[in-house]
């Protein structure tokens, strides 16, 4: 495993096999970053944040169809600052044949619900939070905000 930071590096935290890419999570200097290769080759620092998640998974040939490559989509604890709850950046990350910037960010208060099929990622706020926004993502148009 190879990492471009020279910090102390502990066991990966989560690993996801989707096809031939993995996704990792691994401790560094207090942070956590998340990293995606194809099997066997070196892993590419995609995101990093004092806490990271993933959230969702779209893999599987059906799914890399429709969005032109596996999708991990990311939780990392952001930076604005929220009244109540901690603000939370998601990601749309595309694990292709060359790894592309992350999809990205959308900031929330609360947590948001992750789901990807047909095409879609979509990001839900909460039943009992119908003031919060949601949001989807598509290849074709990023992240779109929905109406509540």
């Amino acid at each position: 495993m190879v990492l471009t930071t020279t910090a102390a590096l502990a066991e990966p935290q989560v690993v996801r096999l989707m096809d031939d890419k993995v996704a990792t999570i691994t401790a560094a200097d207090g942070m956590e970053v998340l990293s995606i290769s194809a099997s066997g080759s070196e892993q590419v620092e995609m995101l990093s944040g004092a806490e990271v998640d993933i959230v969702a998974v779209a893999d599987g040939t059906e799914n890399e169809a429709l969005f032109g490559a596996p999708l991990v989509i990311a939780e990392v604890t952001g930076t604005q600052t929220c009244e109540d709850g901690d603000p939370l950046d998601y990601y749309v990350v595309k694990l292709g044949l060359f790894p592309e910037d992350p999809f990205g960010p959308v900031t929330s208060c609360i947590h948001l619900a992750a789901a990807a099929e047909d095409g879609v990622v979509t990001l839900t706020a909460p039943l009992d939070r119908p003031d919060a926004p949601s949001w989807t993502w598509t290849a074709a148009t990023g992240f779109v905000q929905k109406d509540n």
